[in-house]
């Protein structure tokens, strides 16, 4: 008979447990040595010269995405022009003495007497495609139209390229679209008909809609809560475009403005060698290693040493590991949906009336490069101003202050243009553009918040998704400028309706003041109170 030593055991099995609690507090202190992201961040120095570096470059590049958009404004303008089927029209001693050329040699007008007019005259001076391919009278619709299908090239660009950051990383999708605003200038340089033209500038804002969206992405995955506003904030377009205006005022043909963006591309293709991959998106894909390779490149170039020498990171947990995540994630709970409603509006409002305004400039009084220094130098202050209220107050009622002066400024000019009202020039110039300050003021809250909503798995998808519905208004916007020159004062209605409804939506979205970026969509969808944990939405 077998006798069981009872005491034998119950010290083996005291032993043993001991030992398991021994290794499992091992590892417990091992995982809390780890570092999240936005620790790793602040271990980095926060903002040092790897960030400004990275920004500094990525800024620079922005010139080409931004005179790629805002040169269309200057392509398609119609300079003033008048029919010169009447002998006398091409007599000089007559245009420059008779008190009668108005009637006799009419500006803007299709028909001479009966019939439709045959030689039309564009003043010296700017040469755009409507000068090149005589865009007037029957075909009068093709500069808005031609605007409308580059936004369309947005749209594509944005939808596209979210899902490219979720698959390929953030660093190929923003240099491929400085390939496409090479290429697509360059071969609209040469081109030879409208219709080619109007299939560049297709490629060239799939090339704004994929380079803006990566360069955001790329830009605050290096950068802590507190300098996020700044970085997207930065009036880099509005100086950009004041550069612009200038220099396309010494230029003014619309080919050579297409090969001096494609020249400007040549030294950005060097910066693959300055910018890195953004590390959170290995992070988010369990590429533990790689990420790692990268922080310690970042910390060599700030001059930080770090604490550890590997197993720096803490894997953020998740409840769908090794999940492939889509658009439909952006709608994964009653907040989301909520948030991502009101955002989609926002970003309306901000395609619709910043190219509405913006393409309407070429119908205010005044000289056009003038007019688009003027507007575009507003926006040089005005983001700054901006950028400090959202650090100041927060995101949300920076945004609510801007929509209020964007909807203040369209009903002004809304009644004004349709009562037909006096010095109706003068007060459309001066409320249209304190519109435009509202609405480029504007973009700086909704992007960051954008930005830092939604976590690192689906960062790209969604600005990308949201940027989707700015571009699907802002093909409505050239089509409103077409429309207000028939119905005086539609279009800053609208404008209007906009910027009201967006100032009460705004109020309605989370506050991301102070919160950092979170990597990973978590089972409890909620901004978390504290600045120092990951806010999932």
């Amino acid at each position: 008979m077998t006798t069981i030593d009872l005491r034998s055991n119950s010290a083996l099995i005291f032993q043993v447990s001991t030992q398991c609690i021994s290794v499992g507090s091992h590892f417990h202190r091992m995982d809390e040595n780890l570092l999240t992201p936005d620790e790793v961040i602040e271990e980095l120095g926060g903002c040092g010269r790897f960030q400004w570096r990275l920004s500094i470059i990525a800024h620079l590049m922005k010139t080409l995405a931004g005179w790629s958009t805002v040169s269309m404004l200057l392509i398609s303008a119609t300079p003033p022009w008048r029919c010169m089927d009447n002998e006398h029209c091409n007599n000089a001693t007559f245009m420059a003495t008779s008190n009668d050329t108005a009637s006799v040699c009419p500006t803007k007008s299709c028909y001479h007497g009966n019939a439709t007019c045959q030689n039309i005259q564009f003043d010296d001076g700017l040469n755009t495609i409507v000068t090149e391919y005589k865009l007037v009278c029957g075909m009068d619709f093709i500069p808005s139209t031609t605007m409308t299908i580059q936004i369309s090239g947005l749209l594509v660009g944005n939808l596209v390229s979210g899902q490219m950051g979720e698959l390929f990383g953030r660093k190929r999708p923003f240099f491929f679209a400085v390939l496409l605003f090479m290429v697509f200038n360059l071969v609209g340089f040469f081109a030879n008909h409208w219709v080619l033209f109007a299939v560049c500038r297709f490629f060239i804002g799939i090339g704004v809609g994929t380079f803006m969206t990566m360069k955001y992405a790329l830009l605050c995955e290096f950068s802590l809560a507190s300098w996020r506003s700044w970085i997207i904030g930065f009036p880099s377009w509005p100086f950009q475009a004041c550069v612009f205006a200038l220099v396309a005022w010494f230029i003014q043909d619309w080919r050579y403005i297409q090969l001096m963006i494609t020249l400007l591309g040549i030294p950005c293709l060097v910066a693959w060698w300055w910018i890195p991959e953004s590390f959170r998106w290995h992070v988010a894909h369990n590429r533990l290693d790689i990420a790692e390779d990268i922080i310690h490149h970042v910390a060599k170039v700030n001059g930080k040493t770090l604490k550890t020498t590997e197993h720096l990171l803490r894997v953020p947990s998740t409840s769908d590991k090794d999940k492939k995540h889509t658009v439909l994630d952006m709608f994964a709970s009653r907040q989301l949906i909520v948030v991502s409603v009101l955002l989609a509006l926002n970003w309306a409002a901000l395609g619709i009336v910043s190219y509405g305004i913006l393409f309407g400039i070429q119908s205010l009084s005044g000289n056009i490069f003038f007019n688009l220094f003027l507007f575009s130098v507003v926006g040089i202050p005005a983001k700054s101003i901006g950028t400090w209220l959202q650090n100041k107050f927060g995101r949300r009622i920076t945004a609510a202050i801007c929509f209020i002066m964007v909807s203040a400024g369209g009903f002004v000019v809304g009644g004004v243009q349709s009562a037909d009202a006096p010095n109706k020039d003068n007060l459309t110039n001066i409320f249209a553009l304190i519109s435009y300050i509202g609405i480029t003021t504007a973009w700086g809250p909704i992007q960051t918040m954008t930005i830092e909503i939604y976590p690192t798995v689906i960062r790209t998808i969604g600005f990308g998704t949201l940027s989707v519905f700015g571009r699907i208004a802002a093909m409505v916007g050239p089509q409103l400028v077409y429309l207000d020159s028939r119905v005086p004062g539609i279009m800053y209605h609208v404008i209007g309706a906009m910027g009201l409804l967006c100032a009460l939506g705004s109020l309605r979205l989370p506050e991301t003041k102070d919160k950092n970026l979170a990597d990973k969509i978590a089972k409890r969808n909620k901004i978390s109170n504290a600045p120092e944990s990951n806010n999932v939405v």
